[in-house]
């Protein structure tokens, strides 16, 4: 319930990082973090509305203060906080929120605020059956097997000279080859090598020598002060023979999380995907629609799809609230936030599928 006594807010400017192992805002996610982006709102360079019962953590970003994900506080007092960031924020844009937040939200910032989905998780539910994956997870979990595949937890700060300058080598790599070039940060932690208190790291291996040649983060996600589930922050490996590496790493962290009695494993998110318009405003959901089929083939886009789509688990939705009847203007401003360069992304996106085609052009004269 809310107090009756006044409670005071304050904005805290971006470049500050905030207390991990401890502090005001690492208590608060432990306590009210139930979506699996709340670990997330601690990274670097994001700014706060605070006030002494919870935060909203957001990023400046193409006009708008657009929020990572909902308040982080009580359910009981959500409503209040958002109604505060509504007076105080410049154009508020809550963004990457479930529907209750969204409607509330909505709702609060009166008739030129409009909702809108933008897609959905992919979050596993670990007491499911195995037998529910698709066959590509159990065809790389076999070769996994006969390649010598091992997933290793590590803790960060205890890195040898040696493996730090293997994960430092692989996120070259990885970077190199993205459809996305650069270090992403606001929806994706980026990566830490100091230790980030909850979060845990593990090592990718392979071969006889058990050479590290990937990693995954997981960060939690609590529900009463215990963690319920884990959000895949991070997965990154180099190139290899071995087939299906992400399929056999998801496997294998799920089962490993299962055996230590967490319920959840969240593979993040798909955006524009199986955008939910239900009970939303129809011209930003029209939008939002338009969006989802003209960027349907962006390489990028289409792999998460897939990849995501071998577990069977729950979809649940995300949207976005934003005073701006225009969509794009949202989509802008997430770019900008992530520190995305928009047009080497669709270059290199487009880039591969006209290599992909011409090669498959190719092919079928040579076979003709």
């Amino acid at each position: 319930m809310l107090a009756t006594m006044p409670r005071r807010a304050r904005i805290s400017p971006p470049g500050q990082r905030p207390g991990i192992v401890g502090g005001v805002k690492h208590d608060l996610v432990r306590a009210h973090g139930a979506d699996p982006i709340s670990y997330s709102t601690l990274q670097p360079g994001l700014s706060y509305f605070e006030t002494s019962f919870g935060y909203v953590p957001y990023q400046r970003a193409f006009g708008f203060d657009l929020t990572l994900g909902p308040p982080v506080c009580a359910a009981g007092d959500r409503a209040e906080l958002v109604q505060r960031f509504l007076r105080t924020g410049r154009r508020p844009l809550f963004f990457y929120v479930q529907r209750d937040v969204a409607m509330l939200a909505a709702g609060l910032g009166g008739p030129r605020y409009r909702v809108s989905g933008m897609g959905m998780d992919k979050v596993l539910a670990l007491d499911a059956p195995e037998s529910a994956r698709a066959a590509k997870v159990e065809g790389a979990l076999r070769k996994a097997a006969r390649g010598g595949f091992e997933v290793r937890e590590v803790q960060p700060s205890a890195l040898g000279d040696e493996e730090r300058a293997r994960v430092e080598a692989v996120t070259r790599a990885y970077l190199r080859r993205s459809s996305v070039p650069v270090e992403m940060r606001f929806l994706n932690r980026p990566l830490t090598l100091d230790g980030d208190g909850l979060a845990r790291m593990f090592l990718l291996r392979q071969g006889a020598d058990a050479r590290v040649f990937g990693y995954a983060v997981l960060d939690p996600y609590f529900h009463e002060g215990r963690v319920q589930g884990y959000l895949l922050n991070l997965i990154r490996f180099e190139p290899t023979r071995l087939w299906g590496v992400y399929y056999a790493a998801v496997a294998t962290l799920a089962s490993r999380l299962r055996v230590e009695g967490v319920s959840q494993l969240s593979l993040g998110f798909c955006p524009l995907y199986g955008v939910d318009t239900g009970g939303c405003s129809p011209g930003l959901s029209r939008q939002v629609q338009w969006l989802e089929r003209r960027l349907a083939g962006v390489d990028y886009l289409a792999r998460l799809r897939e990849m995501k789509d071998a577990f069977p688990g729950g979809t649940p939705q995300r949207y976005f609230v934003t005073p701006s009847p225009w969509a794009v203007t949202a989509l802008l401003s997430l770019l900008r936030a992530c520190g995305v360069p928009l047009t080497e992304v669709l270059r290199r996106s487009f880039s591969s599928r006209a290599r992909a085609s011409g090669a498959a052009s190719r092919a079928t004269a040579s076979s003709a």
